[in-house]
């Protein structure tokens, strides 16, 4: 699937981020998904609720290098994945690595979790 989602996108000049599988029943399926855009400088698709963090990041006491950024808690690996200033307790978007599901978390608790994730 990869291959032809590549060779569709390479004719038209676009490239592809993606193919990461989730929602893993052995006895009914999978979803993948891809992401297909217009290359950036580095390669990259553009990432509107990337940008959106790397500017609000500061406010609530997070580095816009953080996005993407992965940490442990209760023993799960979390990625950050955006943030929500209309959620003002629970501002960070993260998604559980495992499985996909998403959570909110307020942005005190994700920075100790990053700083606790510094080796």
């Amino acid at each position: 699937m990869t291959q032809a989602c590549l060779k569709v996108a390479e004719t038209h000049g676009l490239t592809v981020e993606g193919g990461e599988l989730s929602d893993i029943d052995l006895r009914h399926g999978f979803d993948i998904s891809f992401r297909v855009g217009i290359p950036m400088a580095d390669g990259a698709i553009y990432s509107p609720d990337k940008a959106m963090f790397e500017v609000l990041a500061p406010h609530f006491g997070l580095e816009p290098s953080d996005y993407g950024r992965t940490f442990r808690t209760s023993g799960d690996l979390h990625r950050i994945v955006g943030i929500n200033p209309n959620r003002p307790k629970y501002p960070i978007s993260t998604e559980r690595i495992s499985d996909g599901r998403g959570f909110k978390m307020p942005a005190e608790n994700v920075a100790l979790y990053l700083q606790r994730s510094d080796p």
